[in-house]
């Protein structure tokens, strides 16, 4: 289908939601300039991560399962609780292995499974870190699970074991798509990024990353108008399934914000916008009317419940508009042509 689109600036904005601002660093290898240093003070004034005799954090050197089973216990744990363990069962760890009691904690647990082997020195993937930090603090696996679409290139699969984390770890507001279009799972973490997503994860609980999911998904909804005026529809797609998952992250985190649940509704609308684009793409033009019906419904819900996005809904419906008058328009150029 022809689309006429413009981009949109969205004004999804709640205020004092963002996480604390750290001034100095208490490493010397760790500056304002570094993306993670706000994380890496966070964590270090948690206790939940430590720096080295040296003063320093070493925040690019790789984050190994040694590390992350330590990080993971402690937020469930106290340190007097963790060296009580006694038990032996994994064969590779060394009695005297500063991290053996860390490992033998995560798997009373249940951060990781019992095995033969733990492989301390290995370095740990993203996936693996988001299904062990949102599993040791609770977080159901179900959640979103009416979700099914693709989220990037390299997770468009729902039946892989790692797409259930990096479905939550969207609405969670622990991590994003790149430029590339990916979401990277198996990106192994330096200890820089193990803080990042650890902090997130905090300031998510603590009702502080609502601002982050919005914004994000007003990223992932001008992504959408683009990829459709390039007729890139599975990116399109991709993108309207990371908006959704953004705004039903925020709604979970803050329910009776009205903008948070007008913001929901704008998503669903992006969404049968670019179901309906499929549709009138493949010719199936009486999917592609009701779909386009759709999408202007759900934007004059997000109107009633908020006029903040009075403005944003109305573009929606001049766009759900434009394909339902092009929809009409097919369906009786079709019924022109039929033989009598």
């Amino acid at each position: 289908m022809r689309l006429l689109l413009r981009y949109i600036i969205i004004p999804f904005a709640i205020a004092a939601l963002s996480g604390p601002c750290f001034a100095a660093s208490s490493f010397s290898d760790v500056s304002e300039k570094i993306p993670e240093s706000a994380a890496i003070e966070f964590v270090r004034s948690q206790g939940i991560m430590t720096g080295n005799p040296d003063g320093t954090f070493k925040p690019g050197s790789p984050f190994t399962r040694a590390a992350a089973a330590k990080v993971l216990v402690l937020t469930k744990m106290s340190d007097a609780q963790v060296k009580a363990v006694s038990e032996r069962t994994f064969g590779d760890i060394p009695d005297d292995a500063w991290y053996r009691v860390y490992a033998e904690a995560a798997r009373i647990t249940g951060i990781v499974g019992s095995a033969p082997s733990f492989n301390g020195d290995r370095t740990v993937k993203q996936a693996e870190f988001l299904k062990m930090l949102l599993s040791s603090q609770g977080f159901d696996p179900g959640a979103f699970s009416e979700i099914r679409l693709p989220l990037a290139t390299d997770a468009s699969d729902p039946d892989t074991w790692f797409y259930t984390w990096m479905r939550l770890g969207i609405a969670n507001a622990l991590i994003q798509v790149q430029q590339d279009g990916k979401l990277s799972p198996d990106k192994e973490l330096t200890r820089a990024n193990a803080a990042e997503l650890v902090y997130r994860l905090a300031m998510y609980k603590a009702g502080k990353r609502t601002q982050a999911l919005l914004s994000e998904e007003e990223s992932e909804l001008v992504n959408i108008l683009k990829m459709l005026e390039v007729k890139n529809v599975a990116q399109a797609e991709m993108a309207s399934a990371r908006a959704l998952l953004a705004a039903r992250g925020a709604h979970a985190s803050k329910p009776s914000v009205p903008i948070v649940q007008s913001a929901v509704k704008i998503s669903e609308s992006f969404r049968a916008l670019v179901r309906a684009y499929m549709a009138g793409s493949d010719g199936q033009f009486d999917d592609a009317l009701s779909l386009a019906k759709e999408a202007w419904a759900l934007a004059e819900k997000a109107k009633q419940i908020s006029p903040e996005l009075q403005d944003l809904a109305t573009r929606v419906q001049t766009i759900a508009k434009n394909m339902a008058d092009q929809a009409r328009e097919m369906l009786k150029e079709g019924a022109q042509a039929s033989p009598k």
